[in-house]
Order: structure tokens, then sequence, then C-alpha cells
């Protein structure tokens, strides 16, 4: 199949986007919430990326119309995988990893983000699989975040890929892109798996 051309599409701007989905988060019930994201969950588990994944790199969902990554975390501790969460330094404005170890070793950060209280470094070699949230996400891999780009930056020190955790209202055709964005290898939603690499 033949590779989108960038330059064809017509991006939507960040802030647009982002009132767009603000519109669209208030629509949308806490039940399909929780729905949608165990089917995702459901679908990200049998991706072959996940399945032999020793070391998987995933955020703690904070927000009410985010996807739920609790199951996920859950599934891969039960799996035997080792579990590495974002944690954030204030003093450096970086993300930093920290293992998982269980949910009573978390603490709230003063952003109110869960985070684990041991374990820290900056080695992203061994990471096999990097699952990132996102405000909106486009097909061809184009991510819209809260903004800082603090995943950015922690995306370039890994080569493993990249997913994003998006419901289908998150999903765009082409998004607002900047040099120093890292664009994302696949988006997992309650309906498919995309790959942004080929359409």
């Amino acid at each position: 199949m033949k590779k989108i051309n960038l330059k064809l599409k017509t991006p939507i701007p960040k802030s647009e986007v982002r009132k767009l989905i603000e519109k669209r988060q208030r629509e949308i019930r806490r039940s399909e919430i929780i729905d949608k994201s165990l089917k995702i969950c459901d679908r990200l588990t049998q991706a072959d990326d996940f399945v032999y994944a020793n070391n998987l790199f995933i955020y703690i969902s904070k927000y009410p119309f985010e996807v739920d990554t609790k199951k996920i975390i859950e599934t891969a501790e039960g799996w035997g995988k080792s579990v590495f969460i974002p944690k954030f330094n204030p003093h450096t404005k970086a993300f930093r990893r920290a293992q998982f170890t269980s949910w009573e070793d978390l603490v709230l950060n003063e952003d109110g983000f869960l985070e684990p209280k041991i374990g820290i470094d900056d080695d992203m070699v061994d990471i096999d699989l990097v699952l990132v949230p996102c405000v909106a996400v486009s097909i061809l891999g184009q991510r819209v975040g809260a903004g800082g780009g603090f995943y950015d930056a922690l995306l370039r020190k890994t080569h493993a890929p990249k997913y994003a955790l998006a419901f289908e209202f998150q999903v765009f055709t082409a998004l607002e892109y900047e040099m120093h964005d890292i664009r994302i290898d696949r988006i997992v939603t309650e309906r498919r798996i995309i790959d942004t690499r080929i359409t």
C-alpha cells in the first residue's frame, strides 16, 4: 500500500484540537471510558510487541477521560514482565523511569500523578515497548500531548516501539507537527490497531 504524503494532509492546529477533544470528552460517559479502556487492553495485550516485551514502559492514567491503564499494568505484571513508570523530576523538568512494584508503593507527586518511590534511573536501553498517553493522535503518528514536550524528550532515548493509547474520538487524519515531535509507531483504540508507518 502506498505511503501517505504528510504534505498532502491539512493539519489541525494543536490549540484547536485540544478544544475539540475537550468538547468530545464532555459528551462521553464514564461507563463508556471504562468499557473502551478494557477493549483497548484486550487489543493491546494480543499484539506481538506486547506479548514479547520483557520490559514495558507505561504511564499511570490520572484523568477521568483518558485510557485507564490499570488493567494493562496488572496484565503485564501477571505475565512476569517488568513494568516501568515515568517519574517527573521537577528540577530538570524531565521524565525519568522508576520500576513499578505494587500500587501500595506509589505516592502522589506535587502534580497529582502516582509515581513509584524507588528504582529511579534514566536508562531506556532495555525497554522493549513504550506506551504513551495523548490528547490526540493522527494516523500519521503525530501526537498531541498535554504540552511541555516531556514525553518527546523521553522518547528520544529509546528505539523501542512507541504506542499511543487512544479512544477513536482522539484519532485524526493529520495534526500540527513540529520538528522536535516524536512520531508514534502504532495507535491502539477500542476498535483497531493503527500502524502509522503504513496506510
